[in-house]
């Protein structure tokens, strides 16, 4: 089939997919390199050495020299560290990790315009200069490239490898002649590069020698998709015409500039910046999608097509006059197939927005790193449910909490390696970034082993900035107190001490996990360390809903909280001292009334009590409602306004359009059973 597209369709296909396959890469590359900031690991070590060889040969495909410049100086330093004459330790380490940071700016520049950002041609010159230091001989620095040529070239006298060939021409031109001697790489055609294409790019081509590179195999086992040539070649072109042809190849050309004269080098000619083309002004938001998926709900789309079909046929039916009651029972078989078909449809579409948080989560080891290193501590990051899936936009917002939070944990957390060897820890202080699936909400934490918060500082510090009222700040308990670092303001690093520190920023902490649809919890220990949780909405949903009605208000649970339905007399329900009890079979029960809960008037007390059981965990608590008024299936969405308020999971439409609130039973059910024990927030 033709493709009818444009050239410019093509290309912005072309560097769309260049794009999305060179974050991959340059995420994986650096989190290697971080591998190897520890020891060296000749595994790790080929592995970012194949990545930064991948993303050299994507970028030769277009016309990016400065970033092709970088990725290939990149390349050789990797590889001489993989060959053993290079030491892979700090210096080659920082080197590349900052030339994986100019990839990753460029490539985003790449994204939004089609073209390298200004600044790129000096960024990527410091770079080059960088590995060639890196690569110098012991004792001595690398003799630097006249200005304008290409690295390689050598003046004047005709070398060996330029002697023989320059004797075959017969008719010399006035000028200088320019030898060139290019030795392809052997997966060159895979990096897009055509040896022999570029030659015929030379309109002054004098001479012209192929030879094997190394000795030609036995026919039947050559690799045909392997390059071996060594191209020898003399031309009347100008150097810098030369340069800009094998300018997407420097590092495999030696170039020398022949008597008659010397002659001057012209000055490299700067290739021009491709248009940006009409994909690329606005670059749009892409999603890979596994096919499996797509397959799934194709299958779905055809099942959801066929049970409207049979629904058509029962509605024809009534039509023509059919008994309605004897329609019924096919009508609800219809309904009941519509209605599971599409809580199938919505499950997997809300699937492909799903993405694993190890893409989030393998940003931060870098960041932490350059941290620790300015502070002066040693920090081990573990990550820890790399392999949890969450809404694509819940993990897009996640980076900028989470990087506050390590980096409070590292600055304000983690001691000193001084101070920790005095109070008998280990010297290198333990940060773990961990996530893990609770029904439809993820948790993910972040925990050290730093000095923990210490509430009577907090209390002090409380009440010498008039935080919180005399009378409220001396009734709070120690969950109280330590909630209080997401007050706003509540204290610097400037102007208090290490541990209250961590309060600096905690509230734009809390309002972003907010804007998710989540919340914050925090647990510490004096000495022991530090946790922070964020609890957060997988994605939007479709639950299965029990309706209950406080007064003439409904609201949701979702049923997969709720163990049973009982109706037990008024009797049987007791006050023990810490709340009231009720006993179902056999077990004691802790029963809560929804109006407490709500903070709403209850209506007169009947005689018998309906009680939804719930499963929080591996408890079991009893919620007490006015009346049981039916199942719903919603698509249940959380609201940022809704995040602040506890036991609330969000909303969804009932089948006359009103808006129904959806309660979330651990949180509503949690905080309340605290309280009542004297524990505060959970």
């Amino acid at each position: 089939m033709t493709d009818t597209r444009s050239t410019g369709d093509l290309v912005t296909d072309f560097v769309a997919d260049f794009v999305a396959e060179a974050r991959e890469l340059v995420q994986a590359a650096a989190e290697d390199l971080l591998a190897l900031d520890g020891a060296a690991d000749p595994a790790v070590l080929n592995r970012v050495f194949r990545a930064v060889h991948t993303l050299k040969g994507s970028a030769a495909l277009f016309d990016w020299p400065d970033m092709l410049a970088v990725l290939h100086a990149a390349e050789d330093g990797l590889d001489a560290a993989r060959a053993g004459r290079l030491e892979t330790g700090p210096g080659l380490v920082d080197l590349s990790l900052a030339a994986l940071d100019a990839a990753a700016r460029w490539t985003e520049a790449i994204a939004a315009t089609g073209a390298l950002p200004a600044g790129a041609a000096a960024e990527s010159a410091r770079l080059v200069e960088g590995y060639r230091s890196l690569l110098a001989p012991a004792g001595g620095a690398p003799d630097p490239a006249p200005a304008g040529q290409m690295p390689g070239r050598i003046p004047s006298l005709a070398p060996d490898w330029a002697a023989g060939l320059l004797a075959t021409v017969r008719e010399r031109p006035d000028g200088a002649v320019t030898a060139l001697r290019y030795v392809p790489r052997a997966d060159c055609f895979f990096a897009g590069d055509d040896p022999l294409g570029l030659v015929r790019r030379l309109p002054g081509l004098l001479a012209l020698d192929l030879a094997p590179a190394t000795p030609w195999p036995p026919a039947e086992t050559i690799d045909v998709f392997a390059c071996n040539l060594v191209v020898t070649l003399l031309t009347a072109d100008p150097p810098a015409e030369v340069d800009a042809v094998f300018r997407l190849v420097r590092d495999q050309v030696t170039v020398a500039t022949l008597a008659p004269s010397a002659g001057e080098p012209a000055p490299d000619a700067e290739p021009a910046s491709p248009e940006s083309t009409s994909g690329a002004d606005a670059a749009p938001r892409s999603l890979r999608v596994d096919a499996g998926r797509i397959d799934a709900l194709v299958a779905l789309a055809d099942d959801l097509a066929t049970a409207r079909a049979a629904l058509g046929a029962v509605v024809a039916r009534a039509a023509s006059g059919a008994d309605l009651a004897g329609l019924l029972p096919a009508l609800r078989a219809s309904d009941e197939r519509i209605g599971r078909l599409s809580a199938e449809l919505h499950r997997e579409a809300v699937g492909l927005r799903l993405q694993p948080l190890a893409r989030v989560f393998r940003r931060f080891p870098r960041p932490l790193r350059d941290m620790a290193r300015q502070l002066g501590k040693e920090v081990t990051l573990s990550l820890e449910g790399e392999a949890t899936e969450v809404d694509r936009d819940v993990a897009e917002g996640l980076f900028e909490p989470l990087l506050h939070l390590l980096r409070n944990a590292a600055d304000h957390g983690i001691e000193s390696p001084e101070a920790r060897a005095r109070a008998g820890k280990p010297r290198s202080g333990r940060i773990v970034l961990r996530a893990e699936s609770r029904g439809e909400r993820v948790v993910v934490s972040v925990s050290d082993d730093g000095g923990g918060l210490d509430p009577a500082f907090i209390r002090a510090r409380a009440a010498a900035r008039g935080l919180v009222a005399p009378a409220a700040l001396a009734a709070l308990d120690e969950a109280g107190l330590i909630d209080l670092i997401f007050a706003p303001g509540f204290s610097t690093a400037a102007e208090v001490g290490a541990v209250s520190g961590r309060g600096v920023g905690m509230d734009a902490v809390r309002e972003a996990v907010s804007r998710l649809g989540g919340r914050c919890t925090v647990e510490s220990r004096i000495g022991e360390g530090t946790t922070v949780r964020l609890i957060l909405p997988r994605a939007q949903s479709l639950a299965r809903l029990l309706l209950v009605g406080i007064g003439p208000e409904l609201y949701g649970l979702p049923m997969e909280a709720v163990d049973e339905l009982a109706r037990v007399p008024r009797a049987r329900i007791r006050d023990h001292g810490l709340g009231t009890a009720t006993v179902l079979r056999d077990r004691t029960v802790p029963v809560l009334h929804l109006a407490d809960l709500l903070d709403l008037p209850r209506e007169t007390a009947p005689a018998e009590a309906r009680l939804a059981v719930l499963r929080l965990g591996d408890e079991r608590a009893a919620i007490e409602v006015d009346r049981f008024a039916g199942r719903l299936d919603g698509l249940v969405r959380p609201l940022p306004g809704l995040a602040a308020l506890p036991g609330l999971a969000g909303t969804t439409l009932t089948g006359d359009g009103q808006v129904l609130l959806v309660l979330d039973p651990e949180s509503l059910v949690g905080e309340r059973q605290g309280q009542e024990r004297g524990e505060g927030m959970p």
